[in-house]
């Protein structure tokens, strides 16, 4: 009988763990704040510079609009960099219902959940189509964006997963192309869940310029 103490220990210590392992599913997190986790950062031709000492040309680049000749008039693309409003993301929540199968408000499902580094890659079955956000095809992004063979890509979402807490990332950019003539080539601005690739500005040419600004949404239980 000695002998069988020791087992029905570890018996239940294993018991024990597998109870709280699986005790913890379900679980839903709610979003709690916008956090800045940059100021906003400018470069131009792959230089960057101090916003502070470049106040007006900084603005000036932010507020621009801009404008498209067609066959048939003009396209205007009104690119104003406006702050992340934290009411549009008041209502949004997550469900966790097991490892790796996690449900978000916004998605109608997440398809595939990818572990890559500190971070999680969360794709949603919501797609997008290439020629209408191009910017997907650089490496702007830290995180690479798949396409699709159909001309499309999943949207995603990169997040950080703390103790029954997530930080979901954002990253606003706005980047302007020129060709070696001085002729806008390429005008890309937005906010997409990435961060932002270090490595980008050094595929910048002279008169390139981007804007770029990084923030953290939080979600926790309540």
């Amino acid at each position: 009988m000695k002998k069988l103490f020791p087992l029905l220990s570890l018996l239940s210590i294993l018991s024990a763990c597998t109870k709280e392992e699986v005790s913890k599913y379900p679980y839903q997190t709610t979003f709690d704040a916008i956090v800045p986790v940059s100021e906003m950062r400018f470069f131009v031709g792959g230089t960057e510079l101090n916003p502070d000492h470049h106040e007006k040309t900084v603005m000036g680049f932010l507020d621009r609009l801009y404008s498209e000749k067609t066959n048939t008039g003009y396209i205007y693309y009104w690119s104003k960099f406006t702050e992340q409003d934290p009411d549009w993301f008041a209502d949004s929540y997550f469900i966790f219902e097991g490892k790796d199968i996690i449900k978000y408000s916004a998605f109608s499902e997440i398809t595939d959940v990818t572990e890559t580094g500190d971070a999680t890659v969360l794709k949603s079955s919501a797609t997008n189509q290439v020629e209408d956000d191009p910017i997907v095809k650089s490496n702007l992004f830290k995180y690479g964006i798949d396409l699709n063979p159909d001309g499309s890509y999943n949207i995603q979402l990169v997040v950080r997963n703390g103790e029954q807490a997530l930080e979901v990332s954002r990253l606003y950019y706005k980047l302007v192309r020129y060709d070696e003539s001085g002729n806008r080539k390429g005008l890309y601005f937005g906010t997409v869940s990435n961060e932002f690739n270090e490595s980008f500005v050094k595929t910048m040419t002279e008169r390139d310029t981007l804007a770029i600004k990084e923030y953290r949404l939080t979600y926790s239980i309540k």
